[in-house]
């Protein structure tokens, strides 16, 4: 009886020990409420305040930018930093989708950024197949027949041979086609004649549905860290184009863990159309907000699903990697007018309207209803969005610039896609893909985004690409439409301010603005233009307090029971 209570008593000693030390080690490391940020130099974006090495903070608001040793002269406070990194406004992701990233980041990644050949990934499915998954199918991600050459699609015997039993699904990079084996096509009722390619989205979706959810708890936790890791990518804030993921309620999960006051980013969520309700709030919390909806209007260049003015090339690559047909063109997937009857009540409630759009036709459906828009129900202060733009026009730009209209570019398909361009477009399409040189001639609010999943979350990726137009293999797509490093740290930081219409707190080190900074090893205005993808972030800070990045913050005892209990 002794030893038993000696067991229990020892067991609670360790417990209480293990929960102390969890405590003291889970502590954030917070700035006092007013301090003066040293600097090895401060990028301010801000003409009025444009250049200094120190910036003054008082209660998560910048009240003073100016040279260290003046600041500290007229402000009695602490002093944080040693003088040396380099500040810059915080970083704004305008186009991503965290719930996928988390959920996406727990499968098997077979994606050009792993593998090199159609071998490597092969042999990586098989030696997975008998592995742990998330849930009790079979899911990989990335599979990338345009950055991988001779991908050709995997056939039904292939898939069933390496699971034989359990459901398998391999989802494309850009998550607009899939494959799936002989029993994932049955739980989705879908006949075994059809074959392993899922080409629809709808199809796709269809499988997807049958995918026994994680539960509620393991997902939450998946993605409060894929807010940390966007925190160490140096965002301080992220739009979200759509909830979209594996979740009975996406909406309510972002912002759960989008609207904490420790949140390590903010949230600016862009719903579908479905996800409306009569009781969706607008909301303008500093840590979460919904500016308006999102809609598609076309598909992915990589499938085929560009709605282009001409058709995709009738190259090897499109042939046969891809299975399209001789002259491929994809249709527009709304009608104007329906298109139309849909954006008319958020427009008429001042929501924003972002839309999907890569090719030419879809772009020019997308301005025709924005200009109806603007005529039938004027809004001059609402900025719609146009996402992604692949191949809009010079015309087209001066069209969305007269219109209020902002752009946003997903310009990493240069990054991964570069090389492959002229094979799906020809050379003169493949010229003026992702625009940016005209974007910024003509004037226009544009930005620049990554899209994750789709591609790998490196800011400083997507900042070079902007300005050095290389693809994978080193060659210059397009020279004419390139940035200045300015031009693409502006598009990252205010001009992705005002797409989300919140550039009066954030988007620039101004005084009166939120105290949001990404701190960085290297001056991306001054570094070769080869090397600002090497920057390192230091340290991100987000309204005047350090972004909490670490596992244990968010793997808390309560966090931890709550798995636990969920999986019983």
């Amino acid at each position: 009886m002794k030893f038993l209570k000696r067991c229990i008593a020892g067991t609670v000693g360790i417990f209480a020990m293990a929960l102390t030390l969890w405590f003291w080690l889970a502590q954030p490391q917070s700035n006092p409420d007013r301090y003066i940020l040293s600097a090895g130099d401060v990028i301010t974006l801000d003409e009025n305040h444009a250049s200094g090495n120190a910036v003054y903070v008082e209660d998560g608001i910048i009240r003073a930018v100016g040279d260290f040793d003046a600041l500290q002269g007229a402000f009695d406070v602490p002093t944080y930093g040693e003088g040396t990194g380099i500040v810059l406004p915080g970083l704004i992701e305008p186009h991503t989708h965290p719930i996928a990233s988390a959920m996406l980041g727990a499968t098997v990644n077979i994606s050009a950024s792993t593998h090199s050949d159609r071998s490597s990934v092969m042999t990586t499915l098989r030696d997975a197949a008998d592995g742990v998954m998330l849930t009790p199918w079979f899911v990989a991600w990335g599979w990338d027949p345009v950055a991988v050459e001779g991908m050709h699609p995997p056939t039904l015997a292939e898939l069933d041979a390496i699971s034989p039993d359990k459901p398998m699904l391999i989802l494309t990079q850009m998550l607009h086609e899939a494959f799936a084996n002989s029993a994932a096509l049955t739980a989705a009722g879908l006949p075994l004649s059809h074959g392993a390619a899922l080409h629809e989205l709808e199809e796709v979706n269809k499988v997807v549905a049958q995918i026994p959810p994680a539960t509620d708890p393991v997902v939450e936790f998946l993605l409060r860290r894929q807010y940390q890791a966007y925190a160490s990518a140096g965002f301080t804030e992220i739009g979200i184009a759509g909830a979209v993921g594996r979740h009975p309620d996406p909406v309510n999960l972002l912002q759960r863990v989008g609207n904490r006051a420790q949140a390590p980013v903010g949230t600016h969520l862009y719903l579908l159309d479905d996800q409306v309700t009569d009781e969706t709030d607008l909301g303008a919390e500093v840590n979460f907000k919904v500016p308006g909806v999102k809609f598609w209007l076309d598909g992915s260049p990589f499938t085929g699903g560009a709605a282009t003015a001409e058709p995709y090339s009738n190259s090897t690559l499109v042939r046969q990697q891809l299975g399209l047909s001789h002259n491929h063109s994809a249709e527009v997937l709304m009608d104007e007018n329906g298109f139309y009857k849909q954006a008319l009540p958020y427009h008429r409630d001042g929501r924003q309207i972002a839309v999907h759009v890569q090719g030419e036709e879809a772009v020019e459906l997308a301005l025709n209803v924005f200009e109806r828009l603007q005529n039938d129900a004027p809004q001059p202060g609402l900025r719609h969005r146009l996402e992604h733009n692949a191949l809009i026009t010079s015309d087209q730009l001066e069209r969305a610039r007269d219109l209020g209209v902002t752009t946003g570019f997903f310009v990493d398909h240069i990054t991964w896609y570069g090389h492959q361009l002229d094979a799906l477009f020809g050379l003169e399409r493949a010229a003026r893909y992702m625009p940016l040189g005209w974007a910024a001639e003509y004037g226009l609010t544009f930005t620049l985004h990554g899209d994750h999943p789709a591609t790998p979350l490196d800011p400083f990726q997507t900042m070079e690409t902007a300005v050095t137009r290389r693809g994978p293999n080193g060659q210059v797509v397009g020279s004419e439409q390139a940035l200045t490093p300015e031009q693409a740290l502006r598009a990252m930081t205010l001009n992705a301010a005002v797409q989300l219409g919140v550039e009066d707190r954030l988007g620039s080190i101004s005084v009166g603005k939120q105290a949001n900074f990404t701190i960085v090893d290297a001056n991306p205005l001054a570094v070769s233009v080869d090397n600002i993808s090497d920057i390192q972030v230091l340290q991100t800070i987000r309204n005047g307090q350090i972004a909490d990045t670490r596992a244990i913050a968010e793997f808390t005892p309560k966090m931890a029971w709550r798995i636990l209990m969920s999986m019983l």
